[in-house]
């Protein structure tokens, strides 16, 4: 049966000729039964009739705000998700950028370093320096790497491109995805790239200002090293070791360089900004998410 008296909202009587649903006030669109509700509530607090509409309004209309501020926060997310992983143009590259790695014979012993309660043996296999930009790397803290932890020794893998490979801009062109220790590119079209001047880096260093620089780097990222390139094993398990690639022209799962890292400095960073907006986007996501389901537990009547 059809809802015969005034709407307790806007006081419009319905037609026989009204469409709207019997439960839905053709004229202002509220919920009978919520606006009853709510009308109750007010006279049960003493406070005038007229004010039903007032309280009723107001509610929808942080019911809007909310709604617009999580759409405006994921917004935010997506586009600063893109644009963080976009890597710099020939004209913002810096000198550097174009140096081949500098790989020398090492003077250095065998050494071993202690990482978060374990031991690990280190073989020296050559001195290295690498100047890169950062086209990919893992995160050791995400989902997706299942063969790390915080407590890896390996702080991150990042792989970079130097030399002709960025003397244009089509290296922008290449798509680039990281494993666990993995670094993947491919490209649709006929493009000037280098495969020889791309390398995996698995990244150690005993030094904390090293480690902490190393966590910070972000694609696009121009970056530059020195330190060894390396063999290692767990001090358990010495029969077990990595061991590090000792030319650019390998391919598969060998070819990775294992770097231990004395010096490590970011160059120029391309997208900090970027970065800073994703990171604030994430925790503005989240807060709107609680702001509306708090609205909905302590507001029953927040929505129409």
């Amino acid at each position: 049966m059809a809802f015969s008296q005034p709407c307790p909202n806007c006081q419009y009587i319905r037609k026989e000729t009204d469409n709207a649903p019997d439960w839905q006030c053709p004229a202002c669109g509220v919920a009978y039964a919520k606006a009853m509700g709510v009308n109750q509530r007010l006279k049960a607090s003493g406070r005038p009739d007229h004010q039903i509409k007032n309280q009723y309004g107001k509610r929808t209309g942080l019911d809007w705000v909310l709604t617009i501020f999580f759409f405006a926060c994921l917004i935010s997310l997506t586009v600063s998700f893109w644009a963080s992983k976009q890597l710099p143009k020939v004209d913002a590259i810096v000198e550097e950028m174009v140096n081949e790695p500098i790989q020398q014979p090492t003077r250095t012993k065998p050494f071993d370093f202690d990482y978060r309660g374990e031991k690990y043996l280190v073989e020296p296999v050559a001195d290295y320096e690498l100047w890169g930009v950062v086209v990919t790397h893992n995160d050791i803290t995400g989902m997706t790497d299942i063969t790390h932890t915080e407590d890896s020794v390996d702080i991150k893998d990042i792989c970079v491109v130097w030399g002709n490979n960025i003397k244009s801009n089509d290296y922008r062109d290449v798509s680039y995805s990281s494993g666990d220790f993995t670094c993947f590119f491919s490209y649709g079209r006929q493009i000037r790239f280098y495969h020889d001047k791309l390398s995996n880096n698995h990244l150690l260093s005993d030094s904390q200002k090293v480690r902490e620089t190393i966590r910070d780097v972000q694609i696009g990222d121009q970056v530059h090293m020195k330190g060894m390139l390396v063999n290692y094993a767990w001090a358990s398990q010495p029969n077990w070791k990595r061991n590090s690639s000792i030319t650019r022209k390998d391919t598969g799962k060998r070819a990775c360089e294992v770097v231990f890292v004395d010096e490590f400095q970011i160059l120029k960073a391309s997208n900090a900004t970027a970065n800073m907006m994703f990171t604030l986007s994430i925790w503005l996501v989240l807060l709107s998410i609680v702001l509306k389901l708090a609205a909905i537990a302590f507001a029953p009547n927040l929505r129409k």
